[in-house]
């Protein structure tokens, strides 16, 4: 805004800027814009970029000084009006967009106001509409998937037998659990099945189109080397744990014995509770604690050693990890305790794995603590291999007629195994054991045992002294 009608001659900038070099054109516009900024309260504004790149910010102090003496305004009164101006124009904008919304409307009781569904003077509530459109919106899109769920079944199923048709790997196994033909139920009539089932789909949602690229290198490989870590990993454990001392123990009222069975009961029972009871945790069973033949994880092999999907085969296995594993844990500690039960679980679900593998049988699933619990059976067999060996829950005068040494109850017990393993008749072999899982936990934890004995005895012969050394050789 220029400050005056008639602009400034070149004498005057040069009075008015002093010995600064500022031509008259230049002068006049810093002139104008300075005064244009007090007059609309926006001096606080960035100045143009012609004028802040070509003097410095002393000769424009020095022209703003000029004017406040010569041509004096309230620019605090200019500031506030500049501060109102802008809060109205904010205003106006707001009340513009509610009225394209739909939301701005007349107050009740003034002309032209709506009244209320109830025939109410208050008028009607803009936020019940927005609530009923987006209410109405969800139960569309709640029908939408209702309906694509149900029809989905259909096309999962016709994709499903397009695989079958491609891939030979899986045309022997249509029959079998490749094809589920249970029917979805509704959301709306059985929403809580309805809602396992997804879930169900969901943990089953393999891409089945790659099993004609799994070899039986690709399938045994991976796992071979997870058993061979696991091992090492065990070893390593088992020679480097000290036990605590009784006031770092987490339980120390409670025989170190018993809390080691105790909290791997505890982790195989909420396995279990969670392939009964949470469907959404499904999925992560079905990859990790459960192993499959026809499209092995490598670590299922170890989670598989903590899983049960029933309850009945919980409580026999529980049953003998707590009789038969609180013994062994008291004579070797709770390092080589738990390090044998991983080493023959995770041995025997890789001879499972291998076994069914080799045979065929891709659609066996195997899991349970059967391995690591034969494993400790014949770790206790062969640490009493001449010891006689009993049932605890006979009477006394019984125990001495049925008793055998250690290596003979291992032998049968092995020998019953591999009966059933290879009878031809179906009524002597189990079909829910896994004959494999039990000898390769047999074979791991009897020659963990010889080897623990013939340990012990090497330690027990360098600590004696050097005379019984030399008697002891003679």
């Amino acid at each position: 805004m220029p400050v005056r009608a008639k602009p400034f001659s070149a004498a005057e900038i040069r009075t008015i800027f002093g010995r600064r070099k500022v031509s008259g054109a230049l002068g006049n516009r810093i002139l104008s814009v300075l005064h244009g900024r007090r007059l609309s309260g926006t001096l606080d504004l960035d100045l143009p970029a012609d004028i802040t790149s070509t003097v410095p910010q002393s000769t424009l102090d020095a022209g703003l000084k000029w004017l406040r003496t010569n041509y004096p305004i309230d620019e605090d009164a200019a500031i506030l009006a500049r501060i109102e101006r802008e809060e109205l124009e904010e205003e106006q904008r707001l009340i513009r967009r509610a009225e394209e919304l739909g939301l701005y409307k007349p107050q009740s009781g003034s002309f032209g106001a709506e009244r209320s569904e109830e025939d109410g003077v208050w008028g009607k509530s803009i936020l019940k509409n927005i609530r009923r459109r987006n209410e109405a919106r969800l139960l569309a899109e709640e029908e939408q998937r209702r309906k694509e769920w149900l029809e989905g079944e259909q096309r999962e199923r016709e994709a499903l037998q397009r695989q079958i048709q491609q891939n030979t790997s899986l045309q022997k196994f249509e029959g079998s659990a490749v094809v589920d033909a249970r029917p979805r139920a509704d959301p709306k009539e059985r929403p809580v099945l309805a809602w396992a089932q997804k879930h169900y789909l969901r943990a089953m949602d393999n891409d089945y189109s790659k099993l004609s690229e799994m070899t039986t290198s690709r399938r045994l490989v991976p796992a071979l080397i997870v058993t061979l870590i696991t091992l090492g990993l065990c070893y390593i454990y088992a020679e480097s744990y000290q036990p605590p001392q009784r006031s770092d123990r987490m339980w120390p009222n409670v025989y170190p014995a018993a809390a080691t069975a105790i909290a791997m009961i505890g982790i195989n029972v909420g396995i279990c509770i969670l392939w009964k009871c949470w469907p959404p945790s499904w999925r992560m069973l079905n990859r990790y604690f459960i192993s499959v033949p026809v499209y092995p994880h490598p670590l299922s092999l170890v989670g598989s050693i903590f899983s049960h999907q029933t309850f009945k085969h919980l409580a026999v296995n529980m049953t003998m990890l707590w009789f038969i594993g609180t013994r062994l844990h008291d004579e070797i500690g709770r390092g080589s305790f738990i390090a044998v039960y991983l080493a023959c679980g995770v041995v025997g679900s890789m001879a499972s794995l291998t076994a069914h593998v080799l045979l065929g049988k891709l659609m066996v699933t195997s899991l349970g603590a059967s391995g690591a619990l034969t494993g400790l059976i014949a770790a206790w067999c062969m640490l009493h291999a001449d010891d006689k060996l009993t049932f605890f829950f006979l009477p006394p005068e019984w125990r001495d007629t049925f008793s055998a040494p250690g290596w003979v109850a291992l032998t049968g017990i092995v020998t019953l195994e591999v009966l059933g393993l290879l009878s031809p008749f179906p009524a002597l072999r189990v079909a829910s054991l896994d004959y494999y899982a039990h000898l390769g936990g047999y074979l791991t934890g009897a020659l963990w045992a010889v080897a623990w004995k013939a340990e012990r005895a090497k330690k027990q012969k360098e600590n004696r002294p050097w005379l019984e050394k030399v008697f002891y050789r003679e």
